[in-house]
């Protein structure tokens, strides 16, 4: 019976084991340095894994640098444990198969403070004895703390996006044209309700400069919004209710990750909602020609 149990064990921790995703393999690596485990560390890793680093030096010369995986884990066996801490920003993950890439922007914390920053360029394969993924290579790229590393922000995606959402509608309100445009991507497009209102982010500007100049431009408020986020890409978007004194819009958005911390609005469209029975009044208004049904 108990060799019965321990078979039933076994399997199933080959299972748990063999449905980890390239996400939870990346993630369990860092888990086991931080607690100076290296022999859970080596599980994770395919045995002909390679590791480079990409250095630019103040004077532009790249330097790229094979590693040691040996190294690297000996370094680990002489810190404490808690004192090398590795914190990903996000992870970006593009799968084939049974190869993954991912992209993976870091700090890097010693003893408790930010040492340095920069990324983590992941292959993994998923070719292990149970099917779990494995490591293949790891390229990196290094900044010291003292230039642009910032701490890993703790809000989450969907609050940063809800964020951005709310205080870009509240930015038009307050008439603040800075942080209005600069919550938009360079290449933005913004749709209006007018039919010829498909503007750049430049177009836009020359549109909207009176209204803020006056000190008030308009002011929407989202009475409900739905946002679709998926945590493997850098592109997410929004719907939204907006209350109007055109009465309510719709308003959809699409966004896209700028930098670790924040998102920038690449497309918006405002459209104005018409109940299906004032259809053929709003037809009659507007005086356009529409195609016979």
């Amino acid at each position: 019976m108990r060799i019965i149990l321990c078979s039933f064990i076994l399997l199933l921790c080959t299972c748990v084991r063999a449905q980890e995703t390239p996400n939870q393999t990346i993630n369990s690596v860092f888990a086991s340095m931080k607690a100076g485990d290296t022999t859970g560390m080596r599980a994770y890793f395919h045995p002909d894994a390679t590791l480079h680093s990409v250095v630019t030096k103040p004077t532009g010369e790249t330097v790229v640098s094979s590693g040691s995986i040996d190294r690297w884990f000996a370094g680990i066996q002489k810190a404490e444990a808690g004192d090398w801490e590795e914190e990903l920003n996000y992870t970006e993950l593009n799968i084939d198969g049974h190869l993954a890439s991912a992209w993976t922007p870091y700090v890097f914390n010693f003893k408790g403070k930010l040492h340095h920053c920069g990324v983590n360029a992941f292959q993994l394969v998923k070719d292990g004895e149970a099917g779990q993924w494995r490591i293949l290579h790891i390229t990196d790229t290094r900044r010291d703390a003292e230039g642009d590393c910032q701490p890993v922000s703790k809000q989450t995606p969907r609050a940063a996006i809800e964020a951005l959402a709310t205080g870009w509608h509240k930015a038009a309100a307050d008439a603040d044209s800075t942080a209005f445009f600069d919550a938009l991507t360079d290449d933005a497009i913004y749709i209006g309700t007018d039919k010829g209102e498909h503007w750049t982010k430049a177009e836009f500007l020359g549109f909207a400069a009176p209204y803020f100049a006056r000190g008030k431009a308009w002011d929407f408020h989202a009475t409900e919004r739905h946002i679709f986020y998926d945590p493997n890409q850098q592109v997410a978007y929004w719907d939204e209710v907006l209350d109007t004194w055109m009465g309510p819009c719709r308003g959809t958005a699409v966004v896209k990750r700028a930098g670790p911390d924040g998102w920038k609005i690449a497309h918006y469209t405002l459209s104005m909602t018409i109940p299906n029975e004032k259809v053929q009044e709003v037809i009659k208004a507007t005086g356009e020609k529409t195609k016979e049904r």
